[in-house]
């Protein structure tokens, strides 16, 4: 049972970190392989303490997704209607995009944050030079995000990992 508990947690693993850069929902799906790890295990590899740690670990990717979408169009002059705009952008971007294969999520999701941001602010400021600066600021926090989850993502896996190795070795 441990080599299937192990496999289903690789591939969760694998599938997780790529879908950082498609969809806002790679480190729950690293998560929730570690959950059926856990259950599969029976809790004697990876303990609640150390899934607390990365629930944890996975609500931090989840607050940054907004928080750098939110900082980057903000430190770019977006009101707070634009930035609203962006995130709202962001999510039908990535739905529109999910109809191509999957592939069509990153760049709906970078043309929806920016196309949010830049119509929002474009109807409440009427400037475009302010419009375009909002729109790409919310591109550029997506692009922040994505590296924080990684970053986390990262994290996450070596927890893992080192634990996986540490109860097989004995260390």
């Amino acid at each position: 049972m441990e080599g299937l508990a192990l496999v289903i947690l690789i591939i969760f693993s694998l599938v997780g970190f790529a879908a950082i850069f498609f969809t806002t929902f790679g480190t729950l799906i690293i998560f929730l392989g570690s959950v059926f790890y856990c259950f599969l295990t029976k809790f004697s590899v990876i303990d609640i303490k150390m899934l607390i740690v990365l629930l944890v670990l996975y609500l931090c990717g989840e607050v940054s997704e907004y928080v750098f979408i939110i900082f980057g169009a903000k430190k770019f002059g977006a009101s707070n209607a634009a930035v609203l705009g962006a995130i709202v952008g962001g999510i039908i971007g990535a739905v529109l995009g999910a109809g191509f294969f999957g592939i069509g999520l990153i760049l709906g999701t970078f043309l929806g944050i920016f196309a949010g941001a830049f119509l929002v602010e474009l109807f409440v400021k009427k400037d475009l030079r302010k419009s375009f600066k909002s729109g790409t600021g919310g591109m550029l926090g997506r692009i922040g995000s994505i590296v924080c989850k990684v970053v986390i993502a990262i994290v996450m896996l070596i927890i893992m990992a080192f634990r996986i190795i540490g109860y097989y070795t004995g260390s």
